[in-house]
């Protein structure tokens, strides 16, 4: 079963993050983790079961001035969880999340592959 988590610092004791195959898609496994939550980011995991299966990343503070954005900074999901609406269901929570912040807006870049720019456009980032 699928299940979504906003994670705070004491999540980083809770899994074996340096054997997670997850980690492994970050841009420095674990520690990309603690330097994100040192910033005061959000961070939503998704578990299937206990093994974490996806991770999206919005940044504390927006981008912008008029109007202001939050910023979604990295998704990633593990390849076999690809292709079933999950990055769009991380996109919902960071859409929730700024929202809450009252920022109507989000951005982030794409990075220049083909999945990312499929991904990109089928959820109409532009």
């Amino acid at each position: 079963m699928l299940r979504f988590h906003k994670m705070n610092q004491t999540d980083l004791s809770r899994s074996d993050w340096e054997q997670e195959p997850l980690a492994a898609l970050l841009p420095d496994g674990k520690e990309y983790l603690t330097r994100r939550l040192a910033a005061d980011d959000t961070l939503f995991i998704m578990y299937d079961g206990e093994k974490p299966v996806g991770l999206l990343e919005m940044d504390a503070e927006p981008v912008g001035e008029k109007p202001k954005c939050a910023y979604v900074g990295l998704v990633v999901l593990l390849p076999e969880y690809r292709r079933h609406g999950l990055g769009r269901m991380l996109m919902c929570l960071a859409a929730g999340e700024a929202v809450e912040r009252q920022l109507w807006f989000l951005a982030g870049t794409v990075p220049e592959t083909e999945e990312a720019e499929g991904f990109a456009k089928a959820i109409h980032m532009r």
